[in-house]
């Protein structure tokens, strides 16, 4: 009998994180628990502030969200108001 070696897995990354939630924001408004099934990032909030401190402009709105049994959770909604880089580097007359 052979030992079979197992098919590495692509390493999920902090860099990995970051760009899967910066791709998300691009698509739309999300919150806390979004980002963290749909980018796979355990600690989207960490992301959102490194994120933040590369210049990305993201803004944190507070949104209530209803519970099944009722009560009401108050929550991040995490928005990205700049999509496009380039758009800043623009000098346009306002």
């Amino acid at each position: 009998m052979t030992a079979t070696t197992p098919t590495p897995r692509p390493y999920n990354g902090i860099a990995s994180q970051r760009a899967a939630i910066l791709t998300r924001l691009e698509q739309g408004p999300s919150t806390g628990a979004q980002l963290q099934t749909e980018c796979n990032a355990p600690d989207p909030t960490a992301r959102i502030h490194e994120l933040r401190s590369e210049g990305h402009l993201i803004e944190t709105r507070w949104i209530d969200q209803p519970n099944t049994d009722g009560t009401v959770n108050r929550v991040a909604l995490y928005v990205l108001l700049v999509k496009d880089t380039r758009q800043r580097e623009l000098d346009l007359p306002e």
